[in-house]
């Protein structure tokens, strides 16, 4: 799979600085971006942008995920506001409305803005620009932002093969109140209708977090639970799948993960080691 730096892509905008908006609009821009790195793609907008993202999530879970939210990835404005698309709102994907590129320097974004009418660098250093602002992050499994990264992407999502790519997930049990089942509903509110009752105790993949509510995949079904009632498990493994009776497993809790990615290969070596593997 060809990938394209994503640090030649957080200078590309650079050379766009102060066109036009008329001439070059928000999709017009990162098209171009892209196109300068080797990488032809027709956006069609920023919302098919944001649903082809390998994974999308805050500033503040990029960062304690990955480690950082790395020069290149994408910025959106991303709200639930009633207005996005039938698929939008039933998906829970909600709608991305504006989308630009951290690049590490300077104010930290670069996009062609509406306001402003013209290509213009604007303020975000990792962290959720409230009140209309960018506040979500989405990496793409075809841009190389370094070795950690990558893996944590290429782990996240199946090889290409004409299928749709994975969201990042968490595990998580379900876990009742004085062990009493949790309802599974179509949207996030209390009002909305149920589509089941999960036992606690029921093991669950958390797709994505919205305040108090979660969207969860649950025998089966996917829909919304609160969130208070998972217990989450951030455990990760690693194992290359060549000796079936010498499975190697590596545990890290989220807050321990950037630091202990830089040095995977090294853990992974010296415990392949010792099972005669190395």
């Amino acid at each position: 799979m060809t990938k394209y730096s994503a640090e030649a892509l957080s200078l590309a905008g650079d050379q766009f600085l102060g066109r036009s908006y008329t001439e070059m609009d928000c999709q017009a821009f990162v098209e171009a971006c892209l196109a300068s790195v080797g990488c032809r793609k027709d956006l069609k907008g920023a919302n098919a942008w944001w649903r082809e993202m390998t994974w999308t999530g805050t500033p503040e879970e990029c960062v304690k995920i990955f480690g950082s939210v790395p020069n290149g990835a994408f910025l959106f404005i991303h709200a639930y506001d009633g207005g996005e698309e039938a698929r939008g709102y039933f998906d829970g994907l909600g709608n991305a409305s504006h989308i630009g590129i951290k690049t590490g320097r300077g104010k930290g974004a670069i996009h062609s803005s509406s306001t402003r009418q013209c290509v213009a660098e604007s303020e975000f250093h990792d962290k959720t620009i409230r009140g209309g602002g960018w506040n979500k992050v989405g990496l793409w499994i075809r841009m190389d932002y370094g070795k950690s990264i990558n893996w944590l992407l290429e782990h996240s999502a199946p090889a290409e093969n004409g299928k749709e790519e994975e969201k990042s997930s968490m595990r998580a049990i379900v876990a009742g109140p004085n062990g009493e089942t949790v309802n599974l509903r179509e949207k996030a509110s209390k009002d909305s209708g149920r589509i089941m009752k999960v036992p606690d105790g029921t093991p669950a993949e958390v797709l994505e977090t919205k305040g108090a509510w979660s969207r969860v995949e649950v025998m089966g079904q996917t829909g919304w639970m609160m969130s208070e009632y998972l217990k989450t498990d951030e455990a990760g493994e690693v194992y290359d799948g060549t000796n079936d009776d010498a499975k190697i497993t590596l545990t890290f809790t989220a807050g321990e993960i950037s630091a202990a990615l830089p040095f995977l290969d090294k853990l992974v070596e010296a415990a392949a080691a010792k099972v005669g593997r190395g």
